[in-house]
């Protein structure tokens, strides 16, 4: 019965839910601007200082806001227009964008919706009132490149919505819900170069990912596998049951598909032994940190005697993944890998090609995510209701 109804509400095209429609973005997270200058870009804005209407601000007027003894102080190029604890943008028309650049900054960073203002540390607090779409389409952009087909669009758009509002409560004691960098998901700007981002978005409006208990799943997703994704334990502490490791063959063509790095045998070995306890004068273990060569994905350099987990290689040296041999030549040691980043979910040049050979978006997602659903947000609501 409950597969049933899901079907019968995607297909309905429902909407989501008025709480789900709007996210608050901490701009310029960890490199928050003391001063910057705002200007209408599409639409019209309005300036209120403490809650009360100060500017209507037209598309050709530029106006300073600046952090000034602990408070936000605003201007225009003639017009000092006070001194305010919260200052907030708001669009009086749909569809509205706002540039603002801060000071010292080359680059114009254009976003669309509303805005507020507060002082933090001696500099401000920036953060885009935005619905979610806007939002997802600029992550898209800034996540997956310009040049993709629209089928891959509607591929991260999902993945971008679904890991959006399952982690949208990240920064909640910082005063907004997720920030524009990596650590959430990157969004520097609207999107504006490619009008199929768009509507990739707008063609799975309010599709997301979910479990079999219809809760959100988490939608890893990383550049490319190098042929073969990861576990979820294997990379971090939980088990999921739709992050399983497959072969993935789409991907190995991609440039980002094989690395190659070196270190001097002594500085491999003298790593091994003072950052894991590798026992490095040991015949046999010696043997196999010098000459290591996986027909398929492993976890542990030395699995039957004393381990040291790929992954905590991958970090420590920073390589681009954690699948790799290991090869002693002369004075020497290679490490050939493959793949980039940690393996687990989505390999996106994967789903890149898949989407190019003509394969439907849903198709993709339930090749990289086992025993998932694609449902509307308002599915869940349902079932959360009832």
């Amino acid at each position: 019965m409950r597969g049933f109804l899901i079907v019968l509400l995607v297909a309905c095209g429902l909407g989501a839910s008025a709480s789900n429609k709007v996210l608050n973005i901490g701009l310029f997270w960890n490199n928050e601007p003391s001063e910057v200058t705002v200007q209408t870009s599409l639409g019209s804005y309005s300036i209120y200082g403490n809650g009360k209407l100060i500017l209507d601000l037209k598309e050709s007027a530029i106006v300073r806001i600046l952090n000034q003894d602990g408070l936000i102080h605003v201007r225009t190029i003639t017009q000092d227009l006070g001194t305010f604890y919260n200052v907030e943008i708001k669009r009086t028309v749909w569809g509205s964008s706002l540039k603002i650049q801060p000071k010292g900054d080359r680059e114009l960073h254009e976003y669309n919706d509303n805005f507020s203002f507060k002082p933090f540390q001696g500099k401000l607090r920036i953060v885009n009132e935005v619905y979610i779409e806007h939002y997802v389409a600029g992550v898209i952009e800034g996540e997956a490149g310009i040049k993709e087909p629209k089928e891959y669009y509607k591929v991260q758009a999902v993945i971008c919505r679904t890991y959006a509002l399952n982690n949208r409560r990240r920064h909640e004691a910082e005063g907004f819900q997720l920030c524009d960098k990596v650590h959430c998901q990157v969004y520097h700007r609207r999107s504006m170069n490619n009008p199929d981002i768009v509507k990739g978005t707008q063609e799975t409006i309010g599709i997301v990912i979910v479990d079999s208990d219809i809760n959100l799943v988490t939608a890893a997703f990383h550049s490319n596998c190098g042929g073969y994704t990861c576990n979820s334990e294997d990379v971090w502490s939980g088990y999921l049951n739709y992050l399983r490791a497959r072969e993935d063959e789409h991907c190995l063509q991609e440039n980002h598909s094989y690395w190659r790095t070196a270190f001097t045998r002594d500085k491999w070995l003298n790593y091994l032994s003072v950052s894991h306890g590798y026992p490095v004068y040991e015949p046999t273990a010696r043997d196999i940190a010098l000459d290591y060569c996986p027909d398929e994905r492993q976890h542990y350099l030395n699995p039957d005697g004393f381990r040291v987990h790929f992954k905590r290689i991958r970090y420590d040296l920073g390589l681009q993944s954690a699948f790799f041999s290991i090869d002693a030549v002369q004075d020497s040691v290679i490490l050939e890998g493959h793949g980039y980043g940690h393996g687990v979910g989505l390999c996106q040049e994967g789903a890149m090609n898949m989407a190019k050979s003509g394969q439907p978006y849903d198709d993709i997602l339930h090749y990289y995510y086992r025993e998932v659903h694609l449902v509307n947000l308002s599915v869940i609501d349902f079932f959360r209701a009832n």
